[in-house]
């Protein structure tokens, strides 16, 4: 059994971050929270919410499924970008995750996972124009 809880086991996490762009020299803070589901029939269902410390907030709504020991298909839909799938990646450091070939951005995430339990999250995404959006997070489970 590989030692993740974030995404794989019911929980919830919190996390900040900041978003860059290579369009632009501002950086935006942000605030997110993850709500992962108990797996139902193969499937884990999570909830993200962001909120940018500006006041924008965006909903993603995420499905796990075909989950193997390292692998994953990703189903993320939201308001701006409809529904998408990606194919993700499990290893015993970190939780990955790309989409690739979609008609509005392309790109990937990977969560490190660190020696106390958090994780560390990289991301970049790309436009059909080319422009890139760089995030860099830290993510905490919530104690309760």
């Amino acid at each position: 059994m590989l030692p993740h809880t974030f995404l794989l086991q019911p929980g919830i996490w919190l996390g900040e971050g900041k978003v860059t762009f290579t369009a632009s020299p501002d950086q935006l803070q942000f605030y997110t929270r993850w709500e992962i589901s108990p797996p139902q029939a193969g499937i884990i269902a999570l909830k993200q919410v962001v909120e940018m410390k500006e006041g924008d907030t965006i909903h993603n709504n995420y499905i796990l499924s075909g989950l193997t020991e390292n692998s994953f298909i990703i189903e993320l839909t939201n308001d701006v970008l409809g529904t998408v799938i990606g194919k993700g990646i499990i290893d015993e450091n970190k939780v990955a995750w790309e989409f690739r070939a979609q008609e509005s951005f392309e790109g990937y995430e990977v969560y490190q996972l660190q020696t106390n339990g958090e994780y560390i999250l990289h991301a970049e995404y790309a436009s059909p124009e080319q422009y890139r959006t760089i995030i860099d997070a830290h993510l905490w489970p919530k104690i309760v």
